[in-house]
């Protein structure tokens, strides 16, 4: 990354701990439609995760989030470093983050961590003092879910999950998937919201699927499967928000653009509960190279300043006649790619 300061005011560190995922089968997966880069081990990635968290404090940053790539469960050294990291570095530089989030397909949450005595993950992210969990919750039914986010993600238990979370003080942000014949209607949005609010949810995040506009030999073998599935089954997106903009199930609040306007995010309240709801859009791949959209950490231990880093002097990329082994690894049992 260029050595001169950057300034990360109102910008958010997205950090992908890990390229693993062991449960999620998300048909439209996201990092699967990016260049894959070679993970580093677990010290290695936190040594660097500390110098670039120096690099996004100093530079005026103040929203960590711990994401994929792949399920940051999957990675708990990695996880937990980063988390001790985050606590240690604010309290010597003296500052207070706004935002410190973890998202999670949250498959693993109340299950207890190997060799601790029984302490589930959300036990130590609480003791940790994270207060943000980010949960990924796709589909209505567990039929849509089986199909768009497979069976792992579609056993969890979100009615005894989430009480759970709010009980321990962590604030809950469902992220939800708008997909052709999954949740695609204003009749569904609504059906989701009540039921994500009876149980103690904050925020509902409904997010149009990534438009990728750079399709290069660059993208994965595994990427052209995701790429189609994500054309076949994409809403339209802006008739989705007039429809929600006329019901009068919810109130208008804001619109605004984001990272730079690569994407845009619409801000509504929903009138019975009062929880936040959010609709959101975002471009991959064609961000300005001459200003932060972010601090975009990948699992190599790198960090640039957007999204669209696709230059092979950048990153330590995976060759593509090793791609299969490298999907066979990060991606068990994902046969579709």
């Amino acid at each position: 990354m260029n050595c001169k300061p950057i300034n990360f005011t109102g910008t958010e560190m997205k950090v992908e701990l890990t390229n693993l995922c062991r449960d999620g089968r998300c048909t439209f997966c996201s990092p699967l439609i990016r260049p894959a880069v070679v993970e580093a081990g677990q010290e290695v990635f936190l040594q660097r995760f500390t110098d670039n968290l120096d690099l996004y404090l100093e530079g005026g940053g103040r929203k960590v989030i711990l994401t994929g790539g792949g399920e940051p469960t999957d990675a708990p050294g990695k996880l937990f470093g980063a988390l001790r990291q985050v606590r240690e570095r604010t309290e010597e530089l003296g500052v207070e983050l706004e935002l410190l989030a973890v998202y999670t397909n949250a498959v693993k949450l109340l299950r207890p961590i190997m060799g601790c005595g029984g302490q589930t993950f959300l036990d130590r992210l609480a003791e940790m003092g994270l207060k943000d969990l980010n949960l990924s919750v796709h589909g209505l039914t567990r039929k849509q879910k089986v199909v768009i986010s497979g069976e792992a993600m579609a056993s969890v238990d979100f009615e005894t999950l989430i009480p759970a979370i709010v009980r321990k003080g962590i604030r809950v942000m469902t992220r939800t998937v708008l997909a052709d014949g999954f949740i695609d209607s204003i009749q569904q949005i609504e059906e989701f919201v009540s039921w994500a609010a009876g149980l103690g949810v904050g925020i509902c995040y409904f997010s149009d699927m990534f438009q990728l506009p750079v399709r290069n030999e660059q993208t994965t073998p595994g990427s052209k499967t995701v790429m189609q599935w994500t054309d076949d089954h994409r809403t339209p997106f802006d008739g989705l928000i007039a429809d929600v903009r006329r019901s009068n199930a919810f109130v208008f609040v804001s619109e605004f653009t984001r990272h730079n306007a690569q994407g845009r995010t619409f801000e509504f309240r929903h009138g019975e509960s009062g929880i936040r709801v959010m609709f959101g859009d975002l471009a991959i791949g064609n961000e300005s190279e001459d200003q932060a959209t972010y601090g975009y950490m990948k699992p190599d231990g790198s960090m640039d300043v957007h999204n669209n880093a696709r230059d092979a002097n950048k990153r330590e990329f995976v060759p593509l006649e090793e791609m299969k082994a490298y999907l066979q690894m990060y991606r068990p049992g994902r046969g579709d790619l």
